[in-house]
């Protein structure tokens, strides 16, 4: 979101909605909604390369399922994470031995 602020504080915000499309929404000196509008022909950004490069997703299966993981994490919560990571790699290796 983009915020537009002038000496009065907040007069705009831009919500891009990322397919082009996004709302314009206006503000008075109270921080009162005023009107809206709808965009059009916003940039698009291009999608996320996706990678086949097998170390890279070796990398991503083993990290993911732990990311959430802290010191205070229930035993329960780490079990899963260990499990989805042994699945996630399981699913990679036989990926990786199918030709």
């Amino acid at each position: 979101m983009i915020e537009i602020y002038d000496i009065n504080g907040l007069v705009e915000t831009v919500e891009d909605n990322g397919d082009g499309s996004g709302l314009c929404t206006f503000y008075d000196s109270e921080g009162n909604v005023t009107g809206t509008e709808q965009l059009t022909g916003l940039p698009i950004a291009d999608p996320e390369p996706v990678t086949t490069d097998p170390v890279a997703l070796l990398v991503s299966a083993l990290r993911d399922p732990l990311a959430n993981l802290t010191t205070a994490s229930a035993s329960t919560t780490v079990r899963t994470a260990i499990l989805n990571q042994r699945a996630a790699l399981d699913a990679l290796l036989a990926a990786l031995e199918t030709p």
